[in-house]
């Protein structure tokens, strides 16, 4: 689910805008002041980094809410532009203004929602169970099935919980079985929408 810029939004003040090169570090845990954070254009990833390995959570689009004062990283997948204002900025024009505070919480439930089924499939879900409900939720908000993935081929791998290798072959099975077919490297067509959400019920066997 991306969301969409509301108009709560366009009634904050005009905040500090800054801009991102792809690839480039938005927020590092511990590393600055606790801000709020609007995504005006582009995307972003947010991840966790441990010893061995990485794990992306979701991705943050036009109009996403994001509050700094986390564990996790930012990274932008595109070139990006942000808007953010300290947290008592945002106190202060929410105390006179509950009706943008509810507009706020909403865009915070829709990341928590997210972060909730990104559980249930890493810990119920098979890596093609998760792969199919994460290609039916993005074809949702893009135009006539077509599928823009976001980034590259490992950070897909991550959100998912597996390997590039692993990925790449189920993308391949996909598109053998008629599914799916990859008009390049960085975009998907659906092609049975129907056979791929039956995928969706494929459970994990550990």
């Amino acid at each position: 689910m991306k969301p969409l810029p509301q108009a709560w939004q366009q009634q904050l003040p005009r905040g500090h805008s800054q801009r991102f090169a792809s690839g480039e570090r938005i927020v590092a845990p511990g590393r600055q002041s606790n801000r709020v954070f609007i995504v005006d254009q582009g995307r972003a990833r947010i991840c966790l980094y441990g010893a061995a390995r990485e794990q992306t959570l979701g991705y943050l689009h036009p109009g996403s809410v994001y509050v700094t004062h986390t564990p996790a990283w930012v990274e932008a997948q595109e070139p990006t532009i942000i808007r953010s204002w300290a947290i008592g900025q945002i106190k202060a024009l929410f105390e006179p203004r509950p009706d943008l505070a509810i507009g706020a919480l909403r865009e915070v439930g829709i990341l928590l929602f997210n972060s909730i089924n990104l559980i249930e499939d890493l810990a119920f879900r098979s890596v093609e169970g998760q792969l199919a409900r994460f290609l039916l939720s993005e074809a949702e908000s893009q135009p006539a099935g077509i599928i823009k993935l976001p980034g590259t081929t490992e950070s897909l791998a991550s959100l998912l919980g597996t390997s590039r290798q692993t990925l790449s072959s189920l993308l391949t099975r996909m598109e053998r079985q008629q599914l799916i077919a990859r008009p390049d490297r960085s975009t998907l067509q659906l092609l049975d929408t129907d056979r791929i959400r039956q995928l969706t019920d494929s459970v994990s066997a550990s």
